[in-house]
């Protein structure tokens, strides 16, 4: 009999496309699957075949742009994401979630489903569901064994170096981010509740299930380690192959004539980065090879010539499983999504982090030996230029092809999926 499974994600659609990988999974073995997330990935849950639910009391904003540009800031950016945004939410989300949860078997929360969290909490410590939650990058675990790179050489070689400092770091960041979820604190009280849990912090220990953690990236970008939480279970990418048939025209264009540059910030960082196409088309323009630019929205796509040059092409959106095959390079931010992407498709990365778990991705991205990182900051079409110029190398494309067959051997959702099952088993 098919059991009822409900994912709390908060976040763009990076954060939200494992899941639907693993909600797929879950719906073809027969259960019934709610995805609980914010109005605006409504389309997407349901072009997935899931049932949606609307579990934000965030409106969306006026102004996509500003909103980016706020949340991507080099130092107020996270605060602003995780205080303002997630946990600012936690009420008006609590208040939505608690009824799907009042059927559900299992609770799968992310990292910013605050209300999720104490649901999973309250709900799992009376034993009316499983509770389990996830992490999708290495940098969200935050390993003293295994620091995350915050983009600054000379901090990531300091905390990086040993254990002890990697503690030290632990600590730091802990301290800093505190009051980023006050916010959660407060309404724990309003439901009589301690205002952290016995784990600590909403956005460090407290995140983690006691049940088990699905650590959402495979070994090659992060091996575990002896302080991840404790019932982690690492999947591997979880990959979400949109049912969405790219343009015909796209299609062509990468069918017919040499591999492309392809160039895209994913949903959210495009918006946050006023310059990114116009130094892309200048560097593909420079380089004299084809390139595809993803826009993000027409709004963004006015920043570019109305008449691109030939062997250039413009798109809002396409999926990236179907493009990034065909291309020579691709220059993303490194979300660990589009990372993921990049990787399975066997081709070198151009990363260009903007925040977050970006400059941890790109740097292990780097260790592989498939990328190259410019700090978005630098982001210039003579630079990119240069890099991409080192990066068609074939020793690195042989390096990408090989990680590539590794990767398609492992189906992160699956695995994923399996570990939900085995919570009533």
């Amino acid at each position: 009999m098919g059991r009822h499974i409900v994912v709390a994600t908060v976040g763009s659609l990076g954060d939200l496309f494992p899941f639907l990988a693993i909600g797929c999974r879950l719906a073809e073995r027969g259960h019934r699957v709610t995805i609980a997330t914010h109005a605006v990935h409504r389309e997407a849950v349901m072009q997935a075949g899931l049932a949606f639910a609307d579990a934000s009391g965030m409106p969306e904003p006026d102004d996509r742009e500003a909103f980016t540009i706020k949340a991507f800031h080099p130092w107020r950016g996270p605060a602003f994401v995780v205080r303002d945004f997630a946990a600012a939410d936690v009420s008006a989300s609590y208040a939505r979630l608690a009824p799907l949860c009042a059927d559900a078997d299992v609770l799968l929360t992310s990292t910013l489903a605050f209300a999720g969290q104490i649901l999973g909490e309250t709900l799992a410590a009376a034993g009316r569901l499983h509770w389990l939650s996830a992490v999708l990058a290495p940098a969200s675990l935050l390993s003293a064994t295994d620091m995350p790179a915050t983009g600054l050489t000379t901090l990531d070689r300091f905390f990086g170096a040993t254990p002890a400092r990697g503690r030290l770091l632990q600590r730091l960041s802990c301290r800093m981010t505190h009051g980023w979820t006050a916010p959660v604190r407060r309404f724990r009280r309003e439901l009589g509740l301690s205002p952290e849990s016995p784990r600590g912090d909403p956005f460090h220990q407290g995140q983690f299930a006691p049940a088990g953690v699905l650590a959402l990236f495979p070994e090659l970008l992060g091996k575990p380690q002896s302080d991840w939480p404790p019932l982690t279970q690492q999947c591997g990418f979880a990959r979400y192959t949109q049912p969405t048939v790219i343009d015909p025209s796209l299609a062509g264009f990468l069918r017919d004539g040499t591999p492309p540059l392809v160039f895209s910030l994913g949903s959210t960082a495009v918006h946050a980065n006023a310059s990114f196409l116009r130094e892309s088309l200048a560097a593909a323009t420079a380089l004299g090879q084809r390139a595809v630019l993803f826009t993000g929205s027409p709004a963004m796509r006015e920043r570019l010539p109305t008449t691109l040059p030939p062997g250039v092409v413009a798109v809002d959106y396409a999926p990236h499983a179907a493009v990034f095959p065909h291309a020579a390079v691709v220059v993303h931010h490194g979300g660990v999504g589009t990372s993921a992407e990049a990787l399975h498709a066997g081709v070198p990365s151009l990363v260009v982090p903007h925040g977050f778990d970006q400059h941890d991705n790109a740097a292990r991205m780097r260790r592989l030996g498939v990328a190259e990182t410019l700090p978005a900051a630098r982001y210039r079409a003579d630079r990119a230029a240069s890099l991409l110029e080192a990066l068609s190398a074939g020793a690195v494309h042989e390096r990408a092809a090989a990680i590539a067959s590794t990767l398609r051997a492992q189906d992160g959702a699956a695995r994923a999926a399996d570990v939900i099952e085995a919570q009533w088993s």
